[in-house]
């Protein structure tokens, strides 16, 4: 995978509680055409993020958190359509996940698209089983729709990277996910709460281990899990100044990210939402 460096001063040099860091080299995991790609159509494929044993360890821990949380996932499929078991807060959950706070191949991406300020809006899954019909797929949707019309002089774009790690083959079997090239810039129009096909629309597949980054509010939709269950984890970043999202309820209590806040260096605690603004 080619690379280029990144260099980025920070202005905010009358920081006294030097929270943000003034210089940061960023190791991007991707070429600047990649980049430009990127923010023209909303979407980047990355194949092989995990491989291997790699890739094993992270279906170990999700199948085992599954099971933990059977009763959760049954009441939330009860009578539910379309969306299958999201558990949230993963890296609250088990070592496997936290180890993904750094992980470059999308973090250095997240930088060179938003800034070095970036944090985790958090780590989720879904997963779908199989069924017959719209009940096992979702309708176009896009994840951080906040946006007014008109569109006010200073109004504040919000910005999000959303990476869709799939742990099985995406595919006819496990649904593909459909997106419109481009549909993350149209800040006139919201997308529509339909199951069928929409004009530009593009069909992705990737292998196990791959994933596919999307801007938040690209639309996009998963079409039917029909024979075999579907994996996916979604990690997401956004500016370090935005909001947590409210979905997903209260963080875990007793979950693991509190004693790794006790020893985290600066990097890290940015990243889990703490500091990194003003």
């Amino acid at each position: 995978m080619e690379r280029h460096k990144l260099h980025y001063e920070m202005m905010n040099r009358f920081d006294p509680s030097g929270e943000t860091g003034e210089h940061w080299e960023v190791d991007v995991h991707a070429t600047l055409e990649e980049l430009q790609t990127f923010a023209e159509t909303g979407y980047l494929i990355r194949e092989g993020l995990f491989q291997g044993g790699a890739l094993q360890k992270l279906r170990d821990a999700l199948d085992r958190l599954e099971e933990r949380e059977s009763e959760k996932r049954d009441s939330a499929m009860a009578g539910k359509t379309g969306w299958g078991f999201i558990p949230r807060h993963l890296m609250d959950k088990d070592e496997v996940f936290l180890e993904l706070l750094k992980f470059q191949p999308t973090l250095s991406i997240a930088r060179a698209m938003m800034g070095p300020l970036v944090r985790l809006r958090g780590l989720s899954a879904r997963i779908t089983y199989p069924g017959d019909g719209r009940e096992q797929q979702t309708p176009w949707h896009q994840h951080l729709r906040v946006i007014p019309k008109p569109i006010p002089p200073w109004f504040s774009r919000p910005h999000c990277i959303d990476c869709l790690i799939y742990l099985d083959d995406l595919n006819e079997d496990t649904g593909a996910v459909a997106v419109v090239p481009g549909s993350h810039d149209w800040l006139d129009k919201a997308s529509p709460t339909v199951h069928e096909s929409v004009e530009g629309e593009v069909e992705l597949r990737v292998k196990a281990g791959g994933g596919v980054l999307i801007h938040g509010n690209l639309w996009h939709r998963g079409l039917p899990t029909l024979n075999a269950k579907r994996r996916m984890l979604i990690l997401s970043y956004t500016p370090t100044w935005l909001r947590k999202s409210p979905h997903g309820g209260a963080q875990p209590e007793d979950g693991l990210t509190h004693a790794f806040l006790e020893n985290a260096d600066l990097e890290e605690r940015m990243l889990l939402g703490v500091g990194g603004y003003s």
